[in-house]
């Protein structure tokens, strides 16, 4: 699990010692294809790490695998619905108190998840 959250936006600027941290806080959500992850207009409450499958757009568009870091972090509305990609997806839920611990004490993390996923959204 460490090695695959380890390629994701932002978390490839933490260590082996914080990503197991998160790993161990954070639950793992099954989403069948198709399901909606965060509807539009909604305000992300959690931030998903994209572990296996992928996400997509409503508008069909692909998602960033680390979704919805610009809506948690600045609390701005998702644009579209945000859905389990064709195969579905598998996602480590880190709860939103639990990014901006992570975002206090790891810096580089926002600034990596950030320019990886393409400000502004």
């Amino acid at each position: 699990m460490i090695e695959r959250l380890r390629a994701l936006p932002g978390f490839e600027a933490l260590d082996d010692e914080v990503l197991a941290r998160i790993v161990a806080r954070a639950p793992l959500r099954t989403v069948a294809p198709g399901q909606v992850v965060l509807a539009a207009g909604g305000v992300a409450e959690t931030l998903f790490a994209c572990i296996e499958g992928g996400l997509a757009g409503s508008d069909g568009s692909a998602l960033p695998p680390v979704y919805d870091a610009p809506g948690l972090l600045f609390g701005l509305a998702a644009p579209r619905d945000g859905l389990a990609g064709p195969a579905g997806a598998t996602l480590l839920a880190v709860a939103k108190p639990h990014v901006f611990t992570i975002a206090r004490e790891f810096p580089e993390f926002v600034v990596s998840l950030m320019h990886r996923n393409g400000m502004p959204r």
